[in-house]
């Protein structure tokens, strides 16, 4: 369930994501209309194919869960396609002639071609994706490091934005702004998202926007003083000052609402450059709306002098733009690194050493419960579109009308069990075995296709595939 601002309303989060869904899909539509290109589309939307982009680092459960939200919002599923945004922007990038090099020479160099190793720093509002790719010869796109990244993007400096105006005003007087106001508090926002992309590390600069009469009148009302003598007495009150109605945040303070966004995001690069599947990268492309801010662009080249930073124009629509041309060729992106240790949960003959609360017998025979048995390892590469080797499983309970197979990951190479802390279940597999067949023996295989997982079961004498559905979202619902 998702709460509105005040706390007090709340709806489930797909009806939110499919309200907003169906909202962009019929903008476009309508806007088709007005521009008299209504032509260009049969009165049939099928012929549309739509492509919704989500960060990297989403799971398959969040990337299943956007697929249910667009068909709630009238997208039907052979119609859709989910790309990744780094991904998407990369491949933006690529059709880019030239771009000018961050370094005071000022020369410039065609980006992205073939051969070239490059990290893309993905900062949008929320999430900041992490990816490191190669331009292989044929132009296509290989994964070389898992994507990764967290929870670093401008929201983290609305949120300390937010915490400072609730350091002058008072908590009660901003949450009872917030609740009896809510259009001055977006608007209040929106104009310091517009400011904020603006601030850099220049010493002398100063963020200056209009603070809302209504939060003014409730500061006074309920503390009976003048919020601007309050804050003239505030610790460090050289760095904040009211002018009027006006809140002016010099320096020190600017950098600090950025601080932690900043520290966060040079930290995980200098972490994943370090690895050796990125050593060779020379090139971050940043993209994403938070990389229009100068305060962040300015960090990654004070931190990585050594790199060529490429900022494209328009860093904020290099998403939309790339998921285009992803929706006209995703075999652009040829191979993917997995961001975890996919596999299923099965069981075996228990041995000495397995733990005693894992034993269970069938047929005078004891068994070890919960094994993870791995198809594919962390940071592996997988090929898009090839299945894997498949696996082989005995079916225990010969009487059984359906057969569950409940699909897991890890973020350990070598999990053991599917009950170790590392371990969770993204979901389950159900096949309808033949009854007239007393040797069940199932096989299943997983496909990396495009961005999402595929899972497939068949029985192995019959060869034929059975009936399966691979659901993400019921096991959240259990």
């Amino acid at each position: 369930m998702i709460h509105d601002e005040s706390r007090e309303k709340t709806l489930p989060a797909i009806t939110v994501f499919a309200h907003g869904i169906r909202y962009l899909k019929n903008h476009l539509l309508d806007h088709l209309k007005k521009k008299k290109l209504e032509n260009l589309i049969p009165e049939n939307e099928n012929y549309i194919h739509w492509v919704l982009t989500v960060p990297a680092i989403w799971n398959d459960k969040a990337k299943q869960f956007m697929r249910e939200a667009a068909k709630e919002a009238g997208i039907k599923t052979e119609n859709l396609s989910l790309a990744l945004e780094p991904e998407a922007a990369a491949l933006y990038c690529q059709i880019l002639p030239l771009e000018r090099r961050s370094t005071e020479s000022g020369s410039c160099l065609s980006i992205l071609k073939p051969g070239t190793r490059y990290l893309v720093l993905d900062a949008g509002g929320g999430t900041v994706d992490v990816t490191v790719q190669e331009v292989l010869s044929d132009n296509s796109l290989q994964e070389l490091h898992k994507a990764s990244g967290g929870a670093w993007g401008g929201m983290e400096v609305d949120e300390a934005f937010r915490q400072l105006l609730i350091r002058i005003v008072g908590s009660p007087v901003f949450h009872e702004f917030k609740t009896k106001y809510p259009v001055d508090y977006l608007e209040m926002f929106r104009d310091f998202e517009t400011k904020k992309r603006a601030a850099s590390t220049n010493a002398k600069q100063k963020l200056a926007f209009r603070l809302p009469v209504s939060l003014i009148e409730l500061f006074e009302q309920e503390y009976e003083e003048d919020l601007l003598t309050t804050v003239s007495q505030m610790k460090h009150n050289d760095r904040i000052k009211l002018v009027r109605e006006n809140l002016h945040i010099y320096d020190e303070q600017v950098l600090e609402l950025f601080r932690l966004s900043r520290e966060n995001i040079i930290q995980h690069i200098n972490e994943l450059l370090e690895h050796s599947d990125c050593k060779d990268v020379d090139l971050i492309l940043m993209v994403g709306g938070f990389s229009e801010c100068k305060i962040i662009q300015e960090a990654i080249k004070a931190n990585f002098s050594t790199k060529n930073i490429v900022v494209p124009v328009d860093a904020g629509l290099a998403v939309v733009k790339g998921a285009v041309l992803f929706g006209h060729n995703p075999k652009k992106i040829v191979s993917r690194k997995t961001k975890w240790t996919y596999g299923v949960q099965t069981n075996r003959n228990f041995q000495p050493g397995d733990p005693p609360d894992k034993k269970f017998q069938v047929e005078n025979v004891d068994k070890c419960k919960d094994i993870f048995s791995v198809h594919v390892g962390v940071n592996e590469t997988v090929e898009v579109g090839t299945p894997l080797p498949p696996r082989r499983y005995n079916v225990l309970r010969k009487d059984a009308e359906t057969v569950d197979i409940p699909i897991y990951i890890s973020s350990e190479a070598h999990p053991k069990f599917t009950s170790d802390s590392t371990c969770s279940c993204i979901g389950k597999l159900t096949i309808k075995p033949e009854k007239s067949n007393n040797d069940r023996e199932i096989e299943v295989g997983m496909t990396f296709g495009g961005t999402e997982l595929i899972v497939e079961a068949k029985e192995t004498r019959s060869g034929n595939p059975r009936v399966a559905k691979f659901d993400f979202l019921e096991i959240g619902k259990e």
